[in-house]
């Protein structure tokens, strides 16, 4: 189950066409639309079943009424049978259809939510839903206190599914109200996998950094502006929504003491070969996030520390104590860090990659996906276990081609940016505006040295 998306004029992108990997890189000029396309997709994992399928004042389609027709008679067959299951593609025409007429009537909400502005524009989105062959749903009817409900799974190969349910009085458990709750909820989970609402599609900012070290005055001044009445107050002009989440996560961590073993090694790596110390939150009530250098027993603000440290901060917490992590949006993980930490912090997200964690990563660091080449060409040697011996790699460190898409971004001096997908060859990806940089300074050095 997944889906395609397609856009232009959006921004400064003219048109692209975008299906992400477990591990998706944005790569390309900068002032490109890369942080952009994250954003957009970032949005679509996490506001467009709020923004686009709760509005009951929808427009009434002949789409929209079949698929509410198809789901009626689902629910019928399950208060007969008790559970009945069907394949999604038997409606998945009418999903489409119903999911590009939303989309229509609602993609500057769309935007204009995702940006907290109405300064950025769009002329078209489209997603088009794929694999919808492998996916069936389970509809049950059941008893729940008083009355009857209908509970919703989606269920891949393996039988696995979220279970979605909602009460209502037995009377009333074909109405359109159920029936079109049930569309919504099936259309973001087609879309999402989820439907929780906890945040587990994480942002991952350039300007993480400056986050860490000013949240707290930051919450300060969101709590004065909502809670104080004043005669005379400044306007505060709005963080996009992915940053807001950012914040949010970062301020909701639960420190109780126990830790996301998910993600063990992966933190035991970062703090012990990239950061040489530990970071924890402190137990003031502000959670303050405190170093402590390998060595020491007291911890010292992230304010007094090197760059390194806040930069790779908010990934460490976040892999502790976020209790769900899903996908990560993280732009420009190379900030901050000499090109031998580069090569690691590489190593990290090919290993979230095969930890479960769906990886979406805008970089202008030529090392980076140098290592990921490196990685998709051990894959296929026949000889890797031994080279992964000499090297000190394991299978948690290997990528298979078809898990990674490379996308390049390109803008010509006063024209719009033309996104195109790079073809993963026998030694990985081939990056023209790398290698094109890398040129020119080689030539220049040749002209200069000789």
């Amino acid at each position: 189950m997944g889906w395609r998306l397609k856009v232009s004029g959006y921004g400064k992108i003219e048109s692209a066409e975008i299906e992400t990997a477990p591990l998706t890189l944005f790569v390309g000029d900068n002032n490109s639309g890369k942080s952009y396309l994250m954003f957009l997709l970032w949005g679509i994992r996490n506001l467009l079943g709020e923004l686009l399928y709760t509005d009951e004042t929808a427009e009434k389609t002949e789409a929209g009424d079949r698929l509410l027709c198809w789901v009626k008679k689902q629910i019928e067959t399950a208060r007969e049978q008790g559970v009945h299951t069907v394949p999604v593609s038997e409606i998945g025409d009418e999903l489409q259809i119903v999911l590009q007429e939303r989309i229509r009537q609602n993609r500057d909400k769309f935007v204009k939510a995702i940006f907290n502005s109405s300064d950025v524009g769009i002329e078209e989105l489209q997603i088009d839903l794929t694999g919808l062959a492998d996916i069936s749903l389970d509809f049950r009817v059941r008893e729940f206190g008083e009355g009857m409900g209908v509970a919703l799974a989606i269920a891949g190969n393996n039988g696995v599914g979220v279970i979605l349910s909602e009460k209502e009085q037995a009377a009333r458990i074909v109405e359109e109200k159920t029936c079109r709750y049930i569309v919504n909820r099936l259309m973001t989970l087609v879309l999402n996998g989820d439907g929780s609402g906890i945040n587990r599609e994480i942002y991952f900012p350039a300007a993480r950094t400056g986050f860490m070290l000013t949240k707290d005055i930051i919450n300060k001044v969101g709590r004065r502006t909502t809670f104080n009445v004043a005669e005379e107050q400044e306007t505060m002009v709005p963080f996009v929504r992915p940053i807001n989440q950012f914040l949010d996560v970062i301020n909701d961590l639960a420190f109780d003491g126990k830790s996301n073993e998910d993600f063990a090694a992966i933190v035991q790596y970062l703090e012990s070969s990239m950061a040489d110390g530990t970071v924890e939150m402190s137990a003031l009530p502000n959670k303050e996030a405190m170093y402590v250098p390998n060595g020491k027993t007291s911890g010292m603000p992230l304010r007094t520390v090197s760059a390194v440290v806040t930069e790779l901060t908010p990934l460490i917490l976040i892999l502790k104590h976020q209790k769900y992590v899903d996908t990560l949006f993280y732009e420009e993980p190379e900030m901050c860090l000499h090109p031998q930490l580069q090569q690691k912090m590489a190593r990290v997200l090919c290993q979230l990659t095969n930890a479960g964690v769906q990886m979406n990563v805008t970089t202008h660091s030529d090392i980076i996906l140098q290592h990921i080449n490196n990685m998709i060409r051990l894959f296929e040697r026949e000889d890797r276990e031994e080279i992964c011996r000499h090297l000190g790699y394991s299978d948690r460190d290997l990528l298979r081609p078809e898990e990674v898409r490379v996308y390049q971004l390109t803008a010509e001096a006063g024209a719009k940016t033309k996104v195109e997908e790079l073809i993963c060859g026998k030694n990985g990806f081939a990056v023209p505006t790398f290698n094109d940089a890398l040129d020119r300074i080689m030539d220049e050095a040749y002209a200069i040295q000789e």
